[in-house]
């Protein structure tokens, strides 16, 4: 019996946890995005590092669910919670923020190597889906809004070194800067 099928028989969903962890759940606690957020908090009330890392990230609202099929990231929100069904997989992602200039940069946060999902994907196709980074592995999104106003770039926990390592799965919010400008007519 396959994993899936494992899932599907005995009505469980899998939450793949921020550190790449696959952790089985009753879909009975996946009714609403707040019944499943309580359960999370429980999850994470271990000691261990990995724990305590998300449990800090969650505690500050540095995160997201979303469902995660390879062609398209679906955002789980409190609002319009969809139906989920046994066999589906939920990814908790750390959210880091990220000051750009010129439109969606796939630029991995943790090595800083350049990934490009190829020419055939149009920028809106690269904005919906997650990719894997093509050099440490780890899986993540970049999502764009555009502001005129100064983002906040500073994540609340950068961490040391050893706990960043533990961070699988992420999503950047990437803030596109739109400069001001004005011009003054001199006489």
């Amino acid at each position: 019996m396959t994993q899936l099928s494992a899932a599907v028989t005995l009505g469980c969903v899998t939450l793949v946890d921020a550190t790449g962890h696959e952790h089985p759940i009753s879909v009975t606690f996946c009714t609403s995005f707040q019944q499943l957020n309580e359960m999370l908090q429980v999850l994470f009330k271990r000691d261990s590092i990995e724990a305590q890392l998300q449990r800090r990230y969650m505690e500050q609202g540095q995160y997201d669910l979303c469902i995660d099929d390879d062609r398209q990231v679906t955002r789980l929100t409190s609002q319009g919670w969809p139906i989920i069904e046994a066999g589906t997989t939920i990814v908790m992602r750390v959210v880091f923020e990220q000051k750009a200039y010129y439109g969606v940069d796939y630029k991995c946060h943790f090595c800083g190597a350049a990934n490009r999902s190829g020419a055939k994907y149009s920028l809106q196709r690269q904005v919906d889906c997650s990719i894997n980074c093509r050099v440490c592995k780890r899986r993540f999104q970049i999502s764009c809004r555009s502001i005129s106003a100064k983002p906040n770039t500073q994540n609340p926990f950068p961490g040391n070194e050893a706990e960043m390592h533990l961070i699988r799965n992420f999503h950047i919010q990437q803030t596109v800067c739109c400069h001001e400008t004005s011009l003054v007519v001199l006489d």
